[in-house]
């Protein structure tokens, strides 16, 4: 087509009262509008395709006629290989203007069908609290390794929230690159800040038996994390249809839980007898008091200085009562199995796929063993 025409020359583009090919590129054309202005035009054809497509390279004189059969060309052997150039700027210029914010609500939203529900929440939070409040509304593409290692970097007083940041952040933008929003990972060559070292603290018995001395909706969260073993957002989010008070039961649904699955607790007799007492809010959470039990409890930062200060300022943590409460158990000679079945630390391997023993009288003996272990020191009055 255009191919045969005499190529124009600038000169002669620039005398255009009409559209017209313009030769020297095949395809390309000069469109003039009715107020004169001008711009080039490209018409393509895919392999296998007797559609012709058409994409705009510009305004002339931007654009200049040499330049013009420069793109036009590369857009043709881009057409040739079976990419369709117009399909390709659009997502460039779609990935130009898409924001982190945008894309990490793309991400997070593909969280939740393809991580544990606790992992997808943890993820989403992460992003609310340090990612999105300074990057949220830069475009996706400007992220660089130099301001992502400024924002880790920033996290140095917190080592475990920096660590995870990175790893959630590294697969979050492999998952972009992966899609093509990004060309690649920026955190690629940047080095994970070091693994923070396990915590080994657990409750003395005096400081445990303080513990249980206290009131309040701190303390009695405290209490059950010890007696139950159980993460303290599972507690936290207790609600009263979860309990079988009368088959001494809690089901844990699996959004509340890190495996994702269903756990059943046990419940010992001090668990009951807190639960038996504790006054009924509005809603359907045992410690919503904010809300009237409306919503699960959220107030353990400030809940947790008041019950240091009331117990003297000791340096612990709520999840240290999981480790506490494995480390009773054990000195009532529970096995670790039994142990792993009621903190849902399950086995790996084949071994974790083929055992699928729920350990339910097991577990119903070590809640035992940790009441008993708590008797014993004066926590609890004997069962």
């Amino acid at each position: 087509m255009s191919s045969r025409l005499k190529p124009l020359t600038a000169l002669d583009v620039q005398r255009l009262a009409g559209t017209a090919f313009v030769g020297g590129a095949p395809g390309l054309q000069c469109v003039v509008s009715l107020n004169g202005t001008k711009s080039w035009r490209l018409f393509y054809r895919l392999p296998g395709s007797t559609t012709r497509r058409s994409m705009t390279l510009g305004r002339y004189p931007g654009v200049s006629l040499a330049d013009a059969r420069r793109l036009a060309h590369e857009k043709l052997a881009r057409a040739s290989d079976g990419a369709d150039p117009k399909a390709e700027r659009a997502a460039r210029v779609e990935a130009r203007h898409l924001t982190v914010a945008e894309a990490a609500s793309r991400y997070l939203d593909w969280c939740l069908t393809n991580n544990a529900p606790r992992t997808a929440e943890s993820k989403r939070s992460a992003f609310q609290v340090h990612l999105l409040p300074g990057f949220g509304r830069r475009a996706l593409i400007d992220l660089s390794r130099r301001s992502l290692a400024d924002l880790l970097d920033s996290l140095g007083d917190t080592p475990a929230m920096r660590r995870q940041l990175y790893l959630y952040l590294t697969h979050f933008l492999s998952w972009c690159a992966e899609r093509d929003l990004v060309p690649l990972n920026p955190l690629r060559d940047l080095k994970p800040p070091r693994p923070v070292a396990a915590r080994e603290r657990i409750l003395t018995d005096d400081e445990i038996a303080a513990l249980f001395a206290q009131d309040g909706v701190m303390a009695t969260i405290a209490k059950l994390c010890l007696l139950t073993a159980q993460r303290r957002g599972s507690v936290e989010a207790m609600r009263w249809d979860q309990l079988d008070l009368a088959r001494a039961t809690w089901t844990i649904p699996g959004a509340r839980m890190k495996s994702g699955k269903l756990h059943a607790v046990p419940l010992s007799a001090p668990a009951l007898s807190i639960l038996r007492h504790w006054p009924k809010l509005e809603g359907p959470y045992l410690f919503g008091t904010g809300s009237l039990g409306q919503r699960p409890y959220t107030g353990s930062s400030n809940g947790m200085e008041g019950l240091r200060k009331a117990l003297g300022g000791p340096d612990w943590r709520l999840h240290d009562l999981r480790r506490t409460a494995v480390t009773l158990a054990q000195r009532q000679g529970c096995s670790l199995d039994a142990i792993r079945a009621l903190t849902q630390h399950t086995s790996s391997g084949v071994i974790g796929v083929y055992a699928r023993h729920a350990f339910e009288d097991e577990k119903r003996l070590v809640v035992a063993a940790i009441a008993a272990e708590l008797a014993a020191i004066g926590a609890v009055g004997p069962a």
